[in-house]
């Protein structure tokens, strides 16, 4: 069996755009998160730890052709706010036909931050709502990577669960009747 490898906290950041912290271990890795930090954690520099976070994210359409959004990001716990207001450098797949990010109110996800990464000031982003699948009945799960002039800050993604990327919660084959 191959040893499971500690992720530094850039890497664990990269990891958590599109996988779930309960994902690593199936693929051989640890994330020390700051909420399950035990005496075990003591042998990590503070820039590995990643502190998970509640936070809420806000969208909301102010204009179309330009589009134009304020998206917020709250961390109540941490009270820290993140807010973008107007247009955007780039639009995919181009300002004439832009996707914009469905408006919501205060929908619930997980903020991850580098340990000693300091968030406060400019910041860039970027936001991607992944598509809904059909019969979820919501609009998929959104992810936005915050980072600074030097480095990868921050990782938000919402809790909605209609995003698919494979699971570690097992399976069986079985016989059909």
């Amino acid at each position: 069996m191959s040893q499971i490898k500690s992720l530094t906290g850039q890497s664990a950041l990269a990891f958590l755009l599109t996988h779930d912290p309960e994902d690593a271990h199936h693929f051989g890795f640890h994330i020390p998160l700051k909420s399950k930090r035990d005496s075990s954690y003591a042998a990590f520099a503070e820039a590995d730890l990643v502190n998970d976070q509640v936070a809420y994210l806000t969208v909301k359409t102010t204009n179309t052709n330009p589009l134009e959004q304020e998206i917020t990001v709250k961390i109540p716990d941490l009270k820290l706010t993140f807010t973008h207001t107007g247009s955007f450098q780039y639009i995919h797949p181009d300002p004439e036909h832009a996707n914009p990010i469905e408006n919501s109110v205060d929908v619930k996800g997980q903020m991850y931050l580098r340990g000693d990464a300091s968030i406060v000031g400019e910041a860039g982003y970027n936001c991607q709502q992944f598509p809904r699948y059909d019969g979820t009945g919501n609009n998929g799960r959104i992810s936005i990577d915050f980072w600074n002039s030097q480095e990868v800050t921050g990782v938000f993604r919402t809790d909605l669960d209609n995003y698919t990327y494979g699971g570690n919660t097992g399976g069986k084959w079985a016989k059909d009747l």
